[in-house]
C-alpha cells in the first residue's frame, strides 16, 4: 500500500499554497505508479535526490524516475474540531488515512490574509492543532513546518521544525526529504539496461523479496537472487561490469535486508 502525509493547520497557516507548491515538482506520469489515484487534494511528489543525479551523470541513460512520496491536502482545523467544529469531522476522517503528519503553522505577518485567532503566535497555535489530534486520538509523527517570510525562526523554538516559505518554494526541497524520513522510507535503485534507471521507496527493514515486489510482481514471483552494490562503491568504480569484474557485486537472497543507497538487480523466472 502506498504510504502518505497530511498537510494539517489552522484556517489560513498557507497548507494549500504549501499543496500547490509541491504540485509544481508532481511527477507528470502519475499513472504508471502502483495505487495512486490522483484527487484534487493529492499529490505525488519526486523525492530530491543527489544519488539519483550522480548515478545519471554516471550512466548517461534515456530514463531518469525519482522516488516518490504523496502529500494529501487535509481541511483546515479549528479548536474543537474532535466535537465537529468547523470542517472538524471531514478533517479527523481525512488524517486517519495518512501515515505521518506535516503541521503548517503560520509564521508571517500579511495584513490580507487574517489570522483566525488574530494574531501571529505559533506556539499556540502548534498547541491547538496539537491537543485536537490528542483529544481524536490520533497518534502519528509530525513534522511542524513554520511557514515564515523571513526564513529564520525568531524567538518560535520548537523541537522537529523546519522553516519554510510556501510562497516562494524555499525550504520545501528539505520537507519533502524529511517527510520521506517521517515515512520511514529508504532508497534503492535499479538500472535497466543502462536505460533506465529508477529510485524506488521501500519501508525501512524491508526485505529483497518485498523489493523486487516494488518493481514488479513477477520479480518476487520467480525471484531466484539479488545482486546488490552500494551506491558509493559503484560510483568509485565507475560501472557494474567492472564492479562485477572485481568481484564487488555480492548475491543477496530473499530475505536480505535492503539498505539505502543499494543499487540492486534482480534474478527471477520469467
Amino acid at each position: 500500500m502506498s504510504l502518505s502525509v497530511g498537510i494539517v493547520g489552522l484556517p489560513n497557516a498557507g497548507k494549500s499554497t504549501l499543496f500547490n507548491t509541491l504540485l509544481k515538482r508532481q511527477i507528470a506520469n502519475v499513472a504508471s505508479y502502483p495505487f495512486t489515484t490522483i484527487e484534487p487534494n493529492v499529490g505525488v511528489v519526486e523525492v530530491p535526490d543527489e544519488r539519483l543525479k550522480k548515478l545519471a551523470e554516471l550512466i548517461k541513460p534515456e530514463k531518469v524516475v525519482p522516488a516518490t512520496v504523496k502529500f494529501i491536502d487535509i481541511a483546515g482545523l479549528v479548536k474543537n474540531a474532535h466535537q465537529g467544529e468547523g470542517l472538524g469531522n471531514q478533517f479527523l476522517g481525512k488524517i486517519r488515512e495518512v501515515d505521518a503528519v506535516v503541521q503548517v503553522i503560520r509564521g508571517f505577518e500579511d495584513e490580507t490574509v487574517p489570522h483566525y485567532y488574530g494574531s501571529i503566535d505559533p506556539q499556540r497555535d502548534k498547541e491547538i492543532v496539537d491537543l485536537e489530534l490528542e483529544l481524536a486520538d490520533i497518534k502519528k509523527p509530525t513534522l511542524y513546518v513554520l511557514n515564515t517570510s523571513k526564513m529564520e525562526n525568531g524567538e518560535w523554538k520548537m523541537e522537529n521544525l523546519i522553516l519554510i516559505n510556501a510562497q516562494s518554494g524555499e525550504g520545501v526541497d528539505e520537507l519533502i526529504k524529511k517527510a520521506y524520513e517521517l515515512l520511514e522510507l529508504i532508497t534503492f535503485y535499479t538500472i535497466k539496461g543502462g536505460k533506465e534507471i529508477t529510485a524506488w521507496a521501500l519501508k525501512k527493514g524491508e526485505i529483497a523479496l518485498s523489493a523486487a515486489g516494488k518493481v514488479h510482481e513477477d520479480m518476487a514471483k520467480g525471484f531466484i537472487k539479488a545482486e546488490v552494490i552500494g551506491f558509493e562503491d559503484l560510483i568509485s568504480i565507475g560501472n557494474w561490469h567492472q564492479a562485477k569484474n572485481l568481484g564487488k557485486i555480492r548475491l543477496e537472497g530473499r530475505d536480505y535486508v535492503v539498505k539505502d543507497g543499494d543499487v540492486v538487480e534482480f534474478k527471477f523466472n520469467a
